[in-house]
Order: structure tokens, then sequence, then C-alpha cells
């Protein structure tokens, strides 16, 4: 399980863009009581894509792969993917249930038994202490969470752990996933609330075939499973199948072992390539890694047909979110899920990871990735455990002489510094003990933390006063000279391009169109496109990156046309909606909303189908109420205000504590005219978060909007002194006072928008315009040199510059 950051919580629950007892021991369920997603099997693929669709299969359990696959059963069994999550028992709980006292904040826990059983006394929702019996283990090493059950089919995780490291190495310990702060009932990050929430946090990643099965209606759970943990059907899909073709094999061999479900001729055929699974992950041709003479590094041959492993793993170890609410085996990474791109709120400027975003997103980035390099390559699939230890991983495929030596790596052999992940693969630690490397598997770059703020290796180690980061970029210069750090880094143009102005934007176009950057990156360049209005040249980009053969960056390419008027929109991304893979199809139903009703009558199957994808998409996270959020938005644009007006209801009472439905109800409300409705929405989201400044500002905003100036102002000051550094509310702010003639005091707000969003042009046209306004010229002045500065090609600017040196003073 991912632990909440509470920075990140409130931001992804402000951008909103983005009993289990009924499982009736279905973790040993057989085939026929456990019928697979597979009822609609993706459609039929090429002929040499991994992916089969084969009807009628379904979940059989890792019991009947033991028959003809015992070494890879016994490995599976030594795995974490084993031990995902378990009954608890004296054979599975690692955690000390002998009456031990935990304390936290004031806040107590304690954790003993009852007979067999292992319980806990911890506050509930409501403070008041309680005794909780544990149902489950979740998770091995290196920590151990316990789930409890609670109404409407829900499981909880406490927030209290046990800490399954060595003793020696800090470990055999209960302690708290956030050490420095009390989270008390009344906190969003309370384990009793949604944030520690098994079935929507959790569950999909630790067991297989999940059902999360969530009643909008009811707000309840029938969260079902085929099996508890990790098995081998989660990574090669149901197996009933290939169990005939299993059998047809026998029955070929020898005349005397008859099958037991025998195939026809056609099925034979079929199954040929298949074996009668939903996905292969074996390649054709299995690969051999050798040096190439040439370039010295390891080259793979036959080259990479598919990264159909990549992709497999990447369904759990990757920061996404679903597309439907039933996972369908079989299927594409981008079929079933939409990825995450290296967004500034989970990615360091250069990339390296900071938020809980997993292996995907930086592995993406790797060299190694774009060199053919599968998970398969480092660790054992079965086991997941590492194919060698320390540097004998690496010099697998590496020269040994040339980088397992002081020459290259500048240590003493056998020290830190000698292994090749202290400086590839630097590590950050999540969920208090939980060390994960970036595997991105970069060279390190000291100068990047100078410039861009992100960490490096080298100081990830040499952290001493006097081997601050100016000593390593020197020792880092001497050993290497200087090359290796003036060479620009797709992080520096992606930070340039977010500091927003001309300058920027050709950053970002550059970075979009260059496909010597990873794929990633270049999507990631076009999500920040949307920050800027549109221009014949950013559109001319993104049509041209509408047709990359990667999905990600088709993806990402409609997303870059958010900001676009929707009848642009129309033309440029009406073929979208027949793109091959459903992320590129659901994103452009999104976009394509408010104009949908300019598609020709030939498109409207298209149309429909990425409609119904769209709304799947948003069902499957129907227990939050982003699902919902986005479900209301997209109304809205079809036109439909009823619909939408629902969906902000369900998001409401689905998630009482999310303040953007309400405050979208109460603007939705708004204009229709069902003006006293409004303000009543607007003053319920203020009572159900009075620390919430949007709630404040939103409210303000309907204060002005009916002439209650006054009242509006206040909730306006209100606003600005909760949140700060939220430019636009600062901004807000300032016009407010300078519309009431108080120039004096809206200065400084304006000047605060400006100061945290310098690139931000329509804050210094602003500054330009009140400043001129009343009378201060030379500061009018030097805010329109900003602006020029920002777009030295804009003539509006020139002309305004002109204006005002004209003015007399």
């Amino acid at each position: 399980m991912s632990l909440p950051n509470r920075i990140r919580t409130i931001l992804s629950i402000a951008a909103l863009a983005v009993g289990l007892a009924s499982c009736d021991q279905k973790d040993s369920a057989s085939a026929d009581s456990s019928p697979s997603s597979q009822q609609d099997p993706p459609a039929a693929a090429s002929a040499s894509s991994p992916y089969h669709p084969i009807k009628d299969a379904k979940y059989v359990g890792a019991k009947d792969c033991k028959t003809c696959h015992e070494k890879e059963f016994a490995e599976w069994k030594q795995s974490d993917h084993h031990k995902a999550m378990e009954p608890a028992t004296a054979d599975t709980v690692l955690g000390d249930f002998n009456n031990v006292d935990f304390e936290h904040f004031k806040h107590r826990w304690r954790f003993f038994k009852k007979g067999e059983q292992f319980w806990v006394n911890a506050e509930d929702e409501n403070g008041q202490r309680q005794d909780y019996k544990i149902d489950y283990t979740f998770g091995f090493y290196p920590l151990q969470q316990y789930l409890i059950p609670f109404p409407g089919g829900r499981y909880q995780a406490l927030q209290v752990c046990w800490d399954s490291r060595p003793k020696e190495e800090g470990g055999q310990r209960w302690y708290h996933l956030y050490p420095d702060e009390e989270v008390p009932p009344s906190d969003i990050l309370h384990w009793t609330r949604r944030h520690f929430n098994w079935n929507f946090m959790c569950a999909d990643c630790h067991s297989t075939n999940l059902r999360k099965n969530f009643d909008v209606a009811s707000d309840s759970y029938d969260t079902r499973w085929s099996e508890m943990n990790v098995s081998c059907e989660a990574c090669h899909g149901p197996a009933s199948e290939h169990l005939k073709w299993a059998a047809h094999q026998q029955t070929n061999a020898s005349d005397t072992d008859a099958p037991s479900a025998p195939l026809n001729d056609d099925e034979v055929k079929n199954y040929l390539k298949s074996k009668g699974l939903v996905v292969s992950l074996k390649e054709p041709q299995e690969g051999i890694w050798s040096i190439n003479a040439e370039s010295g590094q390891p080259q793979r041959t036959p080259a990479l047909e598919s990264n159909v492993q990549v992709e497999t793993c990447a369904r759990c170890h990757a920061h996404r979110r679903p597309l439907q609410s039933e996972f369908v085996a079989g299927q594409s990474f981008l079929d079933s899920h939409s990825p995450s791109v290296m967004r500034e709120q989970l990615y360091h400027p250069d990339g390296q990871i900071n938020e809980e975003v997993y292996v995907y997103g930086s592995f993406t980035q790797s060299k190694m990735y774009h060199a053919g390099v599968r998970c398969s390559d480092c660790h054992n699939p079965h086991t997941m455990k590492l194919q060698a230890q320390g540097n004998a991983l690496c010099v697998r495929c590496h020269l040994a002489d040339k980088y397992n030596s002081p020459k290259h790596h500048f240590h003493q052999l056998d020290s830190a510094g000698a292994r090749c992940v202290e400086c590839h693969m630097p590590s950050k630690t999540y969920m208090g003990v939980d060390a994960r490397r970036d595997h991105s598997i970069r060279i390190p770059r000291p100068d990047l933390t100078n410039k861009l703020g992100s960490p490096n290796a080298c100081n990830q180690c040499h952290d001493h006063a006097d081997k601050d980061i100016d000593w390593t970029i020197a020792a880092f210069e001497e050993r290497w000279g200087k090359t290796g750090l003036r060479n620009a880094h797709y992080g520096e143009l992606m930070a340039a391009g977010r500091q927003g102005g001309s300058e920027g934007m050709q950053k970002l176009m550059a970075l979009a169109t260059d496909n010597s950057y990873p794929d990633v990156i270049r999507a990631t360049a076009l999500a920040e496109f949307s920050r800027h209005p549109s221009s014949a040249d950013t559109l001319a980009v993104i049509a041209g990156q509408l047709k990359d053969p990667n999905p990600l960056v088709r993806e990402q390419a409609v997303f870059a046309l958010e900001s676009t008027p929707a009848p642009q929109r129309l033309d440029l991304i009406r073929d979208m909606l027949n793109d091959p893979v459903r992320a590129v199809r659901v994103e452009t139903a999104r976009l394509l909303a408010a104009a949908h009703q300019q598609l020709d009558e030939a498109e409207k199957p298209a149309w429909d189908r990425a409609t119904a994808e769209f709304i799947a998409a948003q069902m499957a996270m129907s227990d939050r109420a982003a699902g919902h959020m986005r479900l209301a938005l997209f109304y809205s644009d079809l036109g439909e205000p009823q619909k939408a007006e629902s969906a902000y209801h369900d998001a409401i009472r689905i998630e009482p504590e999310a303040i953007p439905p309400r405050i979208n109800l109460a603007e939705t409300l708004y204009q229709q005219g069902r003006l006293e409705e409004s303000g009543k929405v607007f003053q319920a989201a203020v009572d159900a978060d009075p620390a919430n400044g949007m709630a404040h500002e939103a409210l303000a905003r309907y204060f002005i909007r009916r002439k209650q100036y006054d009242k509006g102002l206040a909730e306006l000051k209100k606003s600005a002194q909760l949140v700060p550094e939220h430019a636009a509310t600062q901004y807000f702010l300032g016009v407010a006072l300078n519309s009431m003639g108080r120039f004096d005091e809206a200065l400084p707000a304006l000047q605060k928008a400006h100061q945290l969003e310098t690139s931000n042009p329509e804050y210094l046209i602003g500054l330009t315009t009140i400043c001129r306004d009343a009378g201060q010229i030379e500061l009018a002045l030097g805010y329109v040199e900003q602006l020029i500065a920002l777009d030295p090609q804009s003539r509006s600017y020139q002309q305004l510059k002109a204006q005002l040196q004209a003015i007399p003073r």
C-alpha cells in the first residue's frame, strides 16, 4: 500500500482532474466459482502482438499451475507477491501482539491476542477507543500492515505498522507512518478514513482478479478476488484455456494419456501461438546480451519485439489511474490504465522520483529501457529477487574491467561508493522504512542540484558540512571534466518551460518534437502546453505529435489542447476517436464533449464508443469524488446540466470533505439562475472546511457578483490569508480592492501574485493597467518592460509601452 502524502492528498482533492467478508473464502475459489473479467475479451490483435483475444477464459488458481510448473511455483512461494496479503495467523503475523502498547502524540494503540486471533485497541473515527480484530496481513518486508473490517464492505489499514527489518537495522518495532506529525481522528489521513481504505487504495495490486464492486447508491463494497495474493494469473492472465492447450499437448504426446478437456481443430489452430493464454510474456526468440564492438556497450540480439513484460509489471508498479472498473487481462497498459507523466507534483524537475511513483515512470526514462532491457533481465520474475547481488548484477552485461574499477568510480573496491546502484540508482525512503531505488539509471548531475534543486547521488553520501554541492561539482569536473556538466539536460528545458513566456514555450516545443528524448519526457512536455495560450506554432506541434507512434505521447498531445477553444480542438482531434488505444480515445472524448454536436453522422459510432469508455473510466473511480467530478464536467460540456448536477451530488455524498464538487455545484446552480440555492451551497463549502482558502474565495466571488462587496472582500481576505502562496487568489484580491478605489491596498496583493508567478502575463497586464490608471506611469512602464521580456515579438505589448510613454508626466 502506498503512503498518502498530506500535501499530495490535498492537491489531488483540489484538482480532481485527478464487508470484505463477502469474499466468502474466495481465496481458494475454483474456476467455476470465480468467473474471469474476460467476458468481453480485447479485439483481435495483429499477428505479431503478444496479446491474444481468447473467449471464456477463467481463473483457475495457482494450484493448477503447479502440476507443470513446479520450479516456478516453488520460486513464487518465496516471493513478496505470494505474501502480498494473507489471513492473520500465527504463521503470517510478524508484529508483536503480546499486550504491547504504542503511543504517538498521546494517541495510544495496544496490540494483543484473543486466543488465536490478533487484535488492536485504537481510536475510531470519533476518537473513541475500540477493540478491532485483525483479519489480514498486508505486505511482508520491510514493513507489514494490518487490515481491519469496517461496515459497508470496507477494510482499513492501520497507520501503525510493524517494522520487519532486523533489529540491528532499526527494525522489530511498531512505528507510525507519520512519525513527525499528529494525525487525530478528525484528520483526512486518519487510518479510519478513505485514504487508508484498502478497497480503493491497495486491493487491485495485492490480489489476483480483484473486483472492487463498489455500489454508488449504497456507498458500499462487495470486493472479491480469485486469489488473495498476487499469483500466477495476476501476470499471465486466466489459465483455463491454457490447461486445455496443455491437455491437448499431452494427448499428442501419448495416446494413452487422454486430455481432460480436449481442443477441437479450430481451437488448436488458434492456440498454436498463444498456448491458450491471453498474453505471451516470452519473446518469440529470447535475446542474448553481448558487447557491441564499436560502442563498447551491451546490445540485445535480436532486438526486443515488444514491451509486453514491462507493461505487465507497470499495471501495479506505476503511478496511474484505471480506465476500467475491472481489469481485463490481455490488453496493453494504456488500454487498461492511464499512467502519470513527469508532473512536478510527482517528480523532481530532472525526472528523478520524488513522491511515491513506483518504477515505470522512471524506468521508461532510462537508456536501459530504450536498449531493450526488461524487468526480468535484472529480477527473477517468480522470486522477485535480483538475478545477482551487488555489482555482479551489472557486470552480467557491462564490462567489469571498464566499470567495476576505481578508474571509473574513483572509490575503493567493496566500499559503498563503488556500488553501481549508489551512483546510478539512488534511493529514497517511503513509508518510513522502505528504501526504493530510482530506476531511471542515470549519470549523476550535481550541477542540476544548483540549477533545478534536484537531488544528486553524490551528496546523498557526501553530505558533510565540508563537502557541499560546490565541492561535489568541483570533484566531478576534476574527474570527468566539464563536458558532462555542460550538456543540456531535459530537466533544464522542462523547468524553463514551466516558467512560462514565449522562450519557455519554445523549450517545451523543442522537447516535444525531439525524438532523441524518452517518450515519457516528450509526453510531459506536451502536458505542459496546457499552461500556455495556444498559438499557430503550438497547434502545429500538437498536430504532429497526434500522429506519434507512442500512445502516451498521443494521449498527452490531446490533453495539450485543454486550453484551446472547443471549435479549434474539433478539427485537430476528431480522428483520434478511432485511435487504437483506449487511453487516447478516453481523453479525446473528454476534450470533444463541448463540440460533439458538430461531429458528422459517420463519426457518431466512434464518438459513442469513446463516450462509453470515458464514463466507464470515471466509474472505475466512483468510490472517490474525482470520478463523479469528472463526469459532472463532462455532462456540463455535453449540455446536460441535470446529469451534471446529479454527478456533483454523488461526489459530495461519497466524499463529503471534498470541496471542489461543492464549489462547482454552486457555480452550476448560479449559471442556471438559481441564485439562492447557489449561495447556500457556496456557504456549505465554507462550513464543511473553514480552513479551505478556495472555499472562501468561491464564496467571495458569489458575494461580489451579487454586489455584496463588503461580504465579498471579507471572504477574499480570509482566502488570501489561508492560501498566501496561491497567486490567483492574491491577484483577485488586488483587482477587487482596486475596483473599490483602494489602490494602495491593491498594489501589494497584485505584486505578490506576480512574485509567485513571474511569467504570468495576466498579472503583469493587471499591474500595468492599475498603475497607469492610478497615475503611476513609471511603475506601469516597468511592468510593461517585463511583459516585453516575456514575449519580445508581441506587438500589443510594444503598443502598450508606446501609449504609456506618450502620457505626460
